[in-house]
């Protein structure tokens, strides 16, 4: 059962932005150490720097867009928080720039309950959710950065009226 009623979308990515970027680096040194000694670098930086724009994009490019593997829509089902998960095709996620997300569940986790429907215990609800995705989803990146920045602008029991198929 695919919903379009939902009210956000979290991305997920194969690993932290931090830890890409950190074995995008080590990959380069890697290879730029067994190429090129430390005074050929010294003494041609532009080289290496050019070098190392094409090892990026060639390694996969920037992280936020490009090492996504999946992406839970939250949404409202009476008086629970649910969110379908769509994810990559491949079982196995590598770093690739060809990417087809396909439908994978109706719920990622079990769904959490809105005991109390005000904006802090609908907020509260989404959050035990997003954390219960977090449990299921081990050794994967949930990004919750937008939702963090959002969450205490929206008039959350607004929001679950409005988005609300099924109260």
């Amino acid at each position: 059962m695919i919903f379009d009623d939902y009210f956000i979308v979290i991305p997920v990515y194969r690993l932290p932005e931090d830890k890409y970027y950190s074995e995008m680096n080590k990959d380069f040194e890697k290879l730029v150490s067994s190429t090129w000694d430390e005074d050929f670098r010294k003494n041609n930086p532009d080289l290496v720097e050019n070098w190392k724009r094409s090892h990026r994009s060639s390694y996969g490019g920037d992280w936020e867009f490009n090492e996504i593997i999946g992406h839970i829509k939250l949404f409202f089902m009476g008086s629970q928080v649910r969110g379908e998960y769509w994810s990559t095709k491949p079982r196995r996620k590598v770093k690739t720039r060809k990417k087809e997300f396909e439908f994978k569940a109706h719920k990622l986790a079990a769904e959490s309950e809105i005991w109390d429907k005000t904006n802090s215990g609908i907020l509260s609800a989404i959050e035990e959710y997003l954390s219960r995705c977090e449990r299921e989803l081990k050794n994967r990146h949930i990004d919750l950065r937008e939702f963090e920045a959002l969450k205490a602008h929206i008039d959350w029991v607004s929001v679950h009226k409005v988005k609300n198929k099924f109260a």
